[in-house]
């Protein structure tokens, strides 16, 4: 019987083709159809070596669950997982015992988040997870952890386990104050006011108010590289504001983020002085993403936030008040009109512009991914 053509491509040719396909179900239906071949085998790779689970219902969960008890091999491919678990009120006993057995497998897993349920009232995760022993022994060595499910308490023998931990990302960062509890930890997102002293933090991720910005002076103004602000209120700290104390206490830092979370339904007007700008000695990328700003005012410069021009003249005059500046990117939405623009210099320091409305500006993604 002679074979099919398809055979003799090679299977690094496979490996591009599945890489440039970047949605689970048609990964999943390559796999169905293609079991036995090369592209059937290079879709299952990518289908398992990074899983999201968190917008799955529980029934799908069990059955990936399943699926990685039943086949070590799977489970061996798994480097990043998300998933979402119920309130420990209606998470059933044998359903956890199923994720718990799969965690377990996953003995190659890098990447772990977990998040609870969301509460709709606070936009925030329930976090009030007990179930610990679903991740306390696994033998997996983590480089980057999410939790917005499990008390710090419930996960000791996990954080003592844990010793390659590059980025965390959780509710307090209280684990931290022993210094000889994940070590390796450089990047740190919490919401909470207890940041760590003693810890050499190059990136941080946390609310945008007045005390936190002070605090992490305090403790991380030498290291810090990367700052990611957002701002849930507008009424206690202005966005100007905030770029000047982060000039003032951070003036080596290299990337700046700031980000608002909340439609307010107010018009706020902005300022901010280019002399404030210049303190920064090393700032190469600076995104700023409004929901509540009316404009922008640059010196004596206004820039209207519901114009496409605005944006982008906001976005040129931050790259001409700080040279190092090779990338400003800002969003505004005024009146359920999204405006875009990304400015970058070029080596020979010209500055260039494009538009556009879809430019993705979630901090706590840029923050995990970057």
């Amino acid at each position: 019987m002679a074979s099919s053509p398809f055979s003799r491509i090679p299977a690094e040719l496979w490996a591009i083709i599945c890489d440039e396909v970047h949605n689970t179900p048609t990964l999943a239906s390559l796999c169905r159809i293609s079991s036995n071949s090369r592209l059937g085998a290079e879709a299952l790779r990518i289908l398992y070596h990074s899983v999201d689970l968190r917008d799955c219902p529980t029934r799908v969960v069990q059955s990936w669950s399943r699926t990685i008890m039943n086949n070590t091999s799977l489970a061996e491919r798994v480097h990043a997982l998300a998933l979402r678990l119920p309130s420990p009120l209606r998470f059933e006993v044998s359903d956890a015992t199923k994720i718990g057995c799969a965690l377990g497998k996953c003995v190659n897993l890098k990447e772990l988040r977990v998040f609870g349920e969301l509460l709709e009232k606070t936009g925030t995760y329930q976090n009030d997870g007990i179930h610990g022993w679903l991740i306390n022994d696994c033998s997996f060595r983590l480089t980057k952890f999410e939790s917005f499910y499990f008390e710090d308490r419930n996960i000791e023998r996990f954080w003592r386990n844990q010793t390659e931990i590059q980025l965390l990302a959780a509710r307090t960062s209280s684990c931290l104050r022993d210094p000889e509890v994940l070590p390796q930890v450089i990047a740190l997102r919490t919401d909470l006011l207890d940041f760590p002293e003693g810890r050499a933090l190059q990136r941080i991720s946390t609310r945008l108010e007045d005390r936190y910005i002070q605090r992490l002076a305090r403790s991380t103004a030498v290291t810090l590289t990367t700052l990611y602000l957002s701002r849930d209120l507008v009424d206690r700290f202005s966005l100007g504001d905030a770029i000047a104390a982060v000039a003032k206490y951070f003036v080596d830092l290299i990337h700046l983020v700031i980000v608002e979370q909340k439609k307010c339904h107010v018009a706020l007007n902005e300022k901010l002085s280019t002399t404030t700008l210049q303190k920064f000695s090393k700032l190469e990328s600076l995104v700023l993403r409004m929901l509540n700003v009316a404009s922008f005012e640059i010196d004596d410069v206004t820039h209207k936030m519901n114009t496409a021009a605005g944006v982008y003249g906001l976005g040129h005059d931050f790259m001409i008040a700080c040279p190092t500046l090779q990338r400003a990117a800002v969003s505004a939405e005024v009146e359920e009109q999204v405006l875009a623009s990304v400015v970058t210099r070029s080596q020979g320091g010209e500055i260039h512009e494009g538009s556009g409305t879809v430019v993705d500006f979630d901090a706590s993604d840029m923050f995990w991914n970057q």
